[in-house]
């Protein structure tokens, strides 16, 4: 086993094909997986996994109830924890001419997208919506500048990561399926959220159709 592999999943970082390469096919071997899964068991932790060939992750050996209170408060906060990088993602995808799934290993171009949001109004306007939202976003910058800003804050939260610096073209990592599983988790357990919260969520039927897709 290789020790980075434990200290990313003790990081709580999302081990896929597309960010933490080596690590992730460490954990493709079977021996290695169920040694990772022994020294997790000693903190009560497990190695898990959204889908069957989705992004490893540490998750809790067994739910208490002060991980279903956590878990409550995060949806609770839904805007601030997972609002901006739906809306990030949203406009993405509003971006591109030709069909775009926003699955793990697509490839996104910024200039691309600064060609689609200088020749639309509304998504210039999108954009310029989320000045609060991107980190070091500003007004007086460029489209692109703050287009870069945009994913540079979705590459800080893991969900993309820098496939060709010269190009900057990004590339969509597997963490993306948890942003997914939590939108769907949520249109599935509505009611465990106050209908206040509720209101102020993000639309995310659009993730959803990416998510059943």
């Amino acid at each position: 086993m290789n020790a980075t592999t434990l200290l990313r999943l003790l990081e709580g970082q999302y081990l896929c094909a597309i960010r933490y390469k080596a690590e992730y096919e460490d954990l493709l071997d079977d021996v290695v997986s169920e040694e990772v899964n022994t020294w997790l068991e000693k903190i009560d932790m497990r190695l898990s996994r959204i889908s069957k060939d989705g992004a490893f992750f540490m998750a809790p050996n067994l739910i208490r109830l002060s991980d279903m209170t956590r878990v409550k408060e995060e949806l609770r906060r839904f805007r601030d924890v997972y609002g901006p990088a739906v809306a990030m993602l949203d406009l993405i995808r509003q971006s591109k001419s030709e069909s775009i799934t926003l699955s793990p290993g697509e490839n996104l171009q910024l200039a691309e997208m600064e060609a689609s949001v200088i020749e639309s109004a509304s998504l210039e306007n999108h954009l310029r919506a989320m000045a609060g939202v991107v980190k070091g976003y500003n007004l007086r910058h460029s489209i692109r500048e703050n287009l870069k800003h945009l994913f540079e804050h979705l590459r800080d939260d893991g969900y993309v990561v820098l496939a060709n610096a010269q190009t900057d073209v990004y590339q969509i990592t597997g963490k993306i399926e948890q942003l997914y599983a939590v939108i769907e988790f949520i249109a599935e357990n509505e009611s465990i959220i106050s209908h206040r919260v509720e209101d102020e969520i993000i639309e995310p039927n659009l993730f959803r159709d990416v998510h059943d897709a």
